[in-house]
């Protein structure tokens, strides 16, 4: 992926099976902007890796190791992971 020097490549780490879905670890979004919010990164991620829309698998998005709601900003220098949820008792 040829990246422009004025774009911002965010990089998505991927656990449990929504890694094993992707067949990778991380996953890399060039951003429009600067920043985009939680509910967009969904949004783009379902559209460029529909298997993972196939799964209906719920996740939630952790920014910098903490769980993030949709409205949370994310930049380009922010961690990044998508992790389903776990169940056990």
């Amino acid at each position: 992926m040829a990246v422009d020097k004025n774009q911002s490549v965010l990089r998505v780490k991927l656990f449990g099976l929504l890694r094993e879905a992707v067949g990778i670890n991380e996953v890399t979004l060039i951003l429009a902007d600067e920043c985009i919010t939680v509910e967009g990164l969904k949004r783009d991620l379902l559209v460029c890796y529909p298997v993972l829309a196939s799964l209906n698998v719920p996740f939630v998005v952790a920014v910098n190791r903490k769980v993030a709601d949709n409205t949370a900003k994310i930049t380009s220098c922010d961690e990044v992971a998508l992790l389903p949820f776990v169940s056990g008792g």
